[in-house]
């Protein structure tokens, strides 16, 4: 399997579950403001990861 399409089938699994891998972004960013702080900086990070996934928003 070459690079191009290991990206095309994670780049499908992304859309298919872009619900789901927001779900687990928002999580994560919970965890790490909880852990680290700056929740202002960390929760606008997780919103800029979530507008570049495949098929969301």
């Amino acid at each position: 399997m070459n690079f191009d399409e290991i990206k095309n089938k994670a780049t499908q699994l992304l859309e298919q579950h872009h619900e789901t891998v927001e779900k687990g972004i928002d999580q994560a960013a919970d965890f790490i403001s909880d852990r680290l702080g700056h929740q202002e900086q960390v929760h606008s990070a997780a919103e800029k990861a979530k507008d570049a996934l495949p098929g969301a928003r």
